[in-house]
């Protein structure tokens, strides 16, 4: 991997996707984003696909990542493992794997690496056919780093353990490459600095920034541009 200390995160290209004014506020208020619970007991269940799921085990080591731990994560890492039983795993050659594109100047974390493809962990459900839009984005940006590191395409996949469900992408399509530069556009305008629009949808109303964007976006007075706030 090569190392680019002003890369763009894969994280983050995704979020622009979604809403790169999101992006742009959370880069200027650090510690906003933390793991999400559910993501932590997915990527500690997954540390034990392809063997035996021992809950007792893995809650244990739940426990550890996540030492506040109630109820509510007891039952979340309980369905999931019930899920995930029903289907046959591969063991990965290697997890947590970091790579990055020199050419689109992106890094990100592969959550699984196998001899001929890799997958990324989620702990949501699938949907009812396909792929969803960010995963499949997610995807083809780790495709690419990936070519770029190895010279041949990895088979990419999405491991929902939310219900114990595999979708596969053998190759980015077109339109997957679309929505790559698309998104790399807009992030790369985040990076430098400029205050994007908004893209207005279901997921502002879960959206820490949701009071800050119109203050963002809106005129400043003439008192505002004569007295900036110090």
């Amino acid at each position: 991997m090569v190392l680019m200390p002003n890369a763009i995160p894969v994280r983050d290209l995704v979020r622009c996707s979604v809403c790169p004014l999101q992006v742009y506020l959370s880069r200027s208020t650090p510690g906003e984003f933390a793991e999400p619970a559910g993501y932590s007991i997915a990527k500690q269940i997954a540390a034990h696909l392809g063997d035996e799921l021992d809950f007792r085990e893995i809650w244990e080591e739940i426990e550890t990542v996540l030492p506040d731990a109630g109820a509510e994560e007891y039952a979340q890492a309980s369905a999931m493992i019930e899920a995930c039983r029903k289907t046959v795993w591969r063991s990965p050659v290697n997890t947590d794997v970091f790579v990055s594109s020199e050419k689109y100047g992106i890094v990100g974390k592969v959550d699984r690496l196998f001899e001929d493809g890799f997958s990324i962990v989620r702990s949501t459900a699938a949907p009812s056919t396909g792929i969803y839009a960010t995963d499949r984005l997610r995807l083809t940006a780790y495709w690419f780093c990936l070519f770029e590191e190895y010279k041949r395409p990895f088979a990419g996949s999405v491991e929902y353990l939310g219900s114990g469900t595999v979708r596969h992408l053998a190759s980015p399509a077109p339109a997957d490459r679309r929505a790559f530069l698309a998104a790399l556009r807009s992030a790369e305008s985040v990076f430098r600095g400029e205050i994007p629009r908004p893209l207005r949808g279901r997921h502002c109303l879960s959206c820490t920034f949701h009071e800050r964007c119109d203050n963002v976006l809106r005129p400043k007075s003439l008192f505002e541009r004569l007295h900036p706030a110090r």
